[in-house]
């Protein structure tokens, strides 16, 4: 006597939901990187218009051989400070979003920076094993532009 072989098969609309609840939770996920990237960003923003001299380093007399700012150390070391919360907040949303648009703002953000992050004596601290590879990368690109 032939065996009756059963198949189960979920409901269409089971399965329809399980879908759309899947895809619901990766948009959520999506979104909530991107916002926790902006507010990131936003905040080193904060922290660049409470020091402009920092955020833009032309506005400083920067010698970094010298480990001087303006002539001081302790402005030298606050602009180290300054720059190595910027890499930080910059790695964190490229870990976030790693997208082109982080790119580019990073890019952008680390060009202003890039007498400091090319010089030997920055390269002598040895930071880049502190960042992700993505920021490693731009980094190193800072060095070959």
């Amino acid at each position: 006597m032939a065996r009756q072989i059963y198949t189960l098969r979920p409901p269409a609309l089971l399965v329809l939901a399980a879908l759309g609840s899947i895809g619901a939770a990766v948009y959520n996920m999506v979104a909530w990187r991107s916002a926790k990237a902006k507010k990131l960003y936003l905040a080193q923003c904060d922290v660049a218009l409470a020091n402009p001299r920092f955020s833009n380093p032309s506005l400083l007399q920067l010698d970094v051989e010298a480990q001087r700012a303006d002539g001081s150390a302790e402005t030298f070391e606050q602009y180290e400070w300054y720059v190595a919360r910027l890499v930080y907040v910059l790695d964190e949303c490229l870990k976030l979003c790693p997208n082109g648009e982080w790119y580019a703002v990073a890019e952008a953000q680390l060009g202003a920076h890039r007498e400091y992050l090319t010089s030997d004596y920055y390269a002598r601290q040895g930071y880049l094993s502190h960042y992700g590879p993505r920021m490693r990368g731009l980094l190193e690109d800072q060095r070959g532009s």
